[in-house]
């Protein structure tokens, strides 16, 4: 589910709101909830795939942080809340980014004050509209880049996100890190998940490992490779929790793996 957009028949509700009450947050609605219900009516733990989710991307933002960036471009972002990047590393800075004008407006207002951190829009399949501006003010001039691609791929075709993840790569520094999420094809067992997320008329696309790592191009996978993200660097609590989505790291080719 990507964090932004309206939810199916719910007009006025939110993904990223959605998101942010699943994990416990307050920056939500009623129609939020409501929605939400809906969704877990077709599956019943919807927080533990959002709280899985976000652990992965905590655990993704603090690894990058530890091969010493600490500049971090968050794609598709949604509600920079409940654990997300900046409260990751909270030494590194950080720019968020998404397509919703909801997301970016709340999202700025949530970060208002916060040194090193800021919210801009940016299609992720489209890096021409990101804000070089937002780019130069909040990171600065980039040395190492950490790329967040989260919640993002499932609702981009396969030769669009592979010419994304092409764009990304020229952007990206030597020595720069991607990580990514992909939503598997578990949901195929819970179809009523795959037509609310495909009410608005998106397409919800689903992806096996083995169709994942050529879409990565140029980018090369880190030594966990491809793994359920309650998995990844991970053998505590919920590493064995449902693969309702893949995670990996990848490395901009050309670079020295650690």
């Amino acid at each position: 589910m990507s964090g932004s957009a309206s939810v199916g028949r719910f007009a006025h509700a939110n993904a990223a709101r959605m998101i942010d009450y699943w994990l416990g947050g307050i920056h939500y609605l009623p129609v939020d909830v409501e929605a939400a219900k809906e969704y877990e009516a077709a599956y019943g733990d919807f927080r533990g795939i959002f709280r899985v989710l976000r652990a992965y991307i905590g655990r993704a933002a603090r690894a990058i942080r530890a091969e010493g960036i600490d500049q971090l471009l968050v794609f598709g972002a949604g509600l920079p809340t409940s654990g997300n990047v900046h409260e990751a590393v909270p030494d590194a800075r950080v720019l968020y980014t998404d397509v919703d004008p909801i997301n970016i407006a709340m999202g700025q207002r949530i970060l208002a004050g916060l040194p090193n951190v800021g919210y801009a829009y940016c299609d992720a399949s489209d890096l021409t509209t990101l804000d070089r501006a937002s780019v130069e003010r909040v990171l600065g001039p980039i040395r190492r880049l950490g790329i967040v691609f989260v919640g993002v791929a499932a609702f981009i075709a396969d030769d669009e996100l592979a010419a994304t993840f092409a764009s990304l790569h020229d952007l990206a520094p030597a020595g720069s890190l991607m990580a990514l999420d992909f939503d598997s094809e578990m949901c195929r067992r819970y179809p009523r998940i795959v037509a609310l997320l495909e009410a608005p008329g998106l397409r919800f696309h689903m992806r096996a490992p083995e169709a994942i790592r050529p879409l990565l191009g140029p980018w090369r996978l880190t030594s966990e490779g491809i793994t359920p993200v309650g998995a990844w660097r991970n053998h505590g609590e919920d590493a064995d929790y449902p693969p309702f989505m893949y995670g990996c790291m990848a490395r901009r080719s050309g670079d020295e793996e650690g």
